[in-house]
């Protein structure tokens, strides 16, 4: 895998920054999921998901979190 910045993987959870939402659907497309499966997995509505996939809706920092554990994107909470 990829290295790590932090030995704690707990200390800063991993969060969405805005910016990497407009990736979330290709993230999830390549993970083989369904807009309903990561919206069960996130534990929100697939509506809500697909408004937050197309820019409508910004998710509060516990659903970006969410998100980023769902589709295991540990570096979304590093500055680019």
């Amino acid at each position: 895998g990829l290295p790590s910045k932090s030995a704690a993987p707990e200390a800063a959870a991993p969060q969405l920054p805005m910016a990497e939402l407009s990736q979330m659907g290709n993230l999830r497309q390549g993970l083989g999921l369904s807009i309903e499966q990561l919206a069960r997995t996130v534990g929100i509505s697939p509506s809500y998901l697909e408004l937050i996939e197309t820019a409508e809706r910004q998710p509060d920092a516990a659903i970006r979190r969410a998100l980023a554990r769902a589709l295991s994107v540990a570096g979304w909470s590093d500055p680019s």
